[in-house]
């Protein structure tokens, strides 16, 4: 009997461990930890660039959908600021916030990283418009509310393009406001009103500018430094050069497209053709006479095209597409026109030639003409890719609807250039650099942004 009860209760022991044994195997096996969260991109207080070991050098890099961004609560930064006589329309954000893309904020994001040998930035905003035009040479443009009274017959330079624009202390530069380090890009600004520059009274500041009308086509960023001596393009030279018969904005076009492919090959190895429409890059010199042009078009083709090409019972002819067709090709199209025959059939060669550079006048020619950097120079360090390429802007016009909606500028740069007029990020010594960003929309001179951020090697 004692035997019996011993053997039970060994049994009945066996059996609870048995249970426990199974109650544990059930949990561990079927139990499982919860997943962790996706990442996903996170507002940070500095521009934080993380170290990486593949190069997010694409806008749509899988880096960039995740790394974290610092949002730019913008404020005015210059504002109320013109141009000289015969510059015209040019300042779309005179009145700061309330005037950049029609009142919206920007939204201005930047993201970052780094490698062994460079800096990327991710530059994002929201922008409604498209400005793709710079100085455009307009023959009879209109007049500028902000200008009123100000004569606006035959040539002036009016339209302005959008453009983003970095600060960056070179060596301890300051100015009326303070230490660049204290007060970021201010320290480069002093003077008020038109009479305002942007150079510090000490030391330099390593500027990089984007337009979209003179360096996005390139691929490039305007690479540029500011001294008290005043403000230049890096060493290598500037990227463009004005398209003028001389130096005020009242002087007519100097060149226009030679009729050939603007083929060009891009910072990282793809290929452009850029629109004739905007961009100038093989050029001819504009000949004939816009003056005597207007006088020709007045007596043989107003009737039907209206005063100054706005279109009667004809289309009008003062669209951006003028600039579509060489010389020669533009003269050709006018041939085949056949009710055009007893107009334009009577007329001398150069009286054709003052026509269509009267034709080119009333439609805008490019204000610049685009000059590629060459590549190893100063001037040339900093390439960018941009969501807006040159052709998908060829169907816009000044302040047309932007299709995007936002501009994605992807920046990069070497951490170390060892140039004299560059900023250079030495990260054994030091991972803070003080920096200011602007934003400007169909202007050149008023913008909004924030005068002092930080970048942050992490």
């Amino acid at each position: 009997m004692k035997t019996t009860k011993i053997f039970n209760s060994r049994f009945l022991l066996i059996g609870l461990i048995l249970i426990l044994v199974g109650g544990c195997e059930k949990e561990y096996t079927y139990t499982l930890p919860p997943k962790a969260p996706p990442p996903v991109s996170e507002p940070t207080t500095k521009l934080e660039a993380i170290k990486v070991s593949t190069a997010p050098n694409t806008i749509n890099s899988a880096y960039w959908k995740t790394a974290d961004f610092l949002p730019i609560t913008s404020t005015d930064m210059s504002t109320g600021l013109l141009y000289g006589d015969g510059g015209l329309n040019l300042t779309g954000t005179f009145a700061g916030l309330t005037g950049f893309s029609k009142g919206k904020d920007p939204r201005l994001t930047l993201k970052a990283a780094y490698d062994a040998e460079y800096l990327y930035i991710l530059a994002e905003w929201n922008d409604t418009t498209v400005d793709v035009s710079d100085h455009t040479l307009l023959f009879n443009g209109s007049g500028d509310p902000l200008k009123p009274g100000e004569n606006t017959g035959e040539w002036t330079s009016q339209r302005n393009s959008d453009k983003l624009s970095f600060a960056f202390d070179i060596d301890g530069a300051s100015g009326a406001k303070g230490a660049f380090a204290t007060v970021g890009c201010q320290a480069s600004c002093h003077g008020t009103g038109n009479t305002a520059v942007m150079t510090p009274t000490s030391g330099s500041v390593d500027y990089w500018n984007w337009s979209l009308a003179t360096s996005n086509p390139l691929g490039y960023m305007h690479d540029m430094v500011a001294k008290p001596s005043g403000f230049s393009t890096d060493a290598g030279g500037a990227m463009m050069a004005r398209n003028s018969v001389g130096t005020t904005d009242r002087d007519a076009a100097k060149y226009e497209w030679d009729g050939t492919d603007q083929t060009i090959t891009l910072p990282n190895g793809s290929t452009a053709l850029l629109d004739p429409t905007y961009f100038l890059l093989n050029k001819t010199p504009m000949i004939g006479d816009a003056k005597s042009g207007e006088t020709i078009y007045n007596a043989n083709c107003e009737s039907c095209h209206g005063h100054n090409g706005q279109g009667a019972e004809a289309g009008g002819v003062n669209g951006v597409g003028s600039n579509k067709k060489s010389r020669e090709a533009y003269k050709a199209a006018m041939d085949d026109v056949g009710d055009m025959a007893g107009y334009w059939g009577p007329l001398s060669s150069w009286q054709r030639d003052d026509i269509v550079t009267f034709l080119r006048g009333i439609s805008g020619a490019p204000g610049y003409y685009l000059v590629p950097p060459t590549p190893g120079t100063s001037s040339a360090d900093i390439t960018v890719i941009s969501n807006v390429t040159p052709i998908q802007v060829s169907n816009a016009t000044s302040s047309s609807t932007n299709k995007h909606q936002k501009y994605q500028i992807l920046i990069k740069r070497k951490l170390q250039t060892n140039n004299p007029d560059d900023v250079q990020f030495v990260l054994t010594t030091k991972k803070d650099y003080v920096f200011g960003i602007a934003l400007m929309d169909n202007d050149g001179k008023n913008h909004i942004g924030s005068a002092k951020e930080t970048l942050s090697f992490k």
